[in-house]
């Protein structure tokens, strides 16, 4: 098997693979289908993660060949779990200290949305300026429907989708560009979605059904 990637490139994008520890098991999340494969990057790396420097030179390393057009964390895990990594990883493209990008250079985020109860405080504030766009995997309005699609761990089961709402209408108010995500074929109301979205002036974006094909 190849060596784990902490970054990987897909559909003119960046990635930032910062973590495999993730609060939900989702019906639709398909690293388990794939063992941990992505279009031939191995996103693997629970038996070392590393710390921000490595990213940073990382990302250094990735700019010299400049052909993508924005940074994304997002791998097999949940960004949040490492909030200080991504923060400062972040901070460094802010500060100009990555060679190669810009200060303003895109940074979109995808989480699960419960980075506050991961992090036990509200962790929107301290996106403002570091985190562009965000897209926020809410799949239903429905809080028991959410439970099973989403089927976090036992501590969040209890607070979870309120915790996602309540992130998802802070991110609205302080990010450039906020987004719910759901996936086409999970039997869940598109309309209440849709009026949720409306609602708070944000965007939706329908997935297209679940891929099962190895990658």
């Amino acid at each position: 098997m190849d060596a784990a990637k902490t970054t990987y490139r897909y559909n003119n994008s960046l990635y930032i693979n910062l973590t495999n520890k993730c609060p939900t098991d989702c019906v639709f999340c398909v690293k388990k289908l794939w063992k941990m494969q992505f279009h031939g990057y191995n996103l693997d790396i629970s038996k070392f993660e590393p710390n921000a420097a490595a990213y940073i030179i990382a990302l250094s390393e990735e700019s010299k060949t400049m052909d993508f057009k924005e940074l994304v964390f997002c791998g097999y895990g949940e960004p949040t779990m490492r909030l200080a990594e991504m923060l400062e990883i972040s901070n460094a493209v802010r500060a100009g200290k990555i060679a190669g990008l810009r200060k303003d250079f895109s940074i979109r985020l995808n989480t699960n949305g419960l980075g506050n109860l991961i992090n036990e405080r509200n962790i929107v504030p301290q996106l403002k300026g570091q985190i562009d766009f965000v897209n926020i995997s809410l799949n239903t309005m429905n809080p028991e429907q959410w439970l099973h699609l989403m089927n976090p761990v036992e501590k969040y089961r209890e607070k979870g989708f309120l915790s996602v709402l309540r992130f998802i209408e802070d991110c609205s108010k302080i990010l450039d560009t906020t987004t719910i995500t759901a996936i086409d074929n999970l039997e869940a109301n598109m309309e209440q979605l849709d009026t949720f979205a409306k609602k708070l002036k944000i965007n939706l974006r329908i997935r297209t059904g679940i891929e099962t094909t190895k990658k």
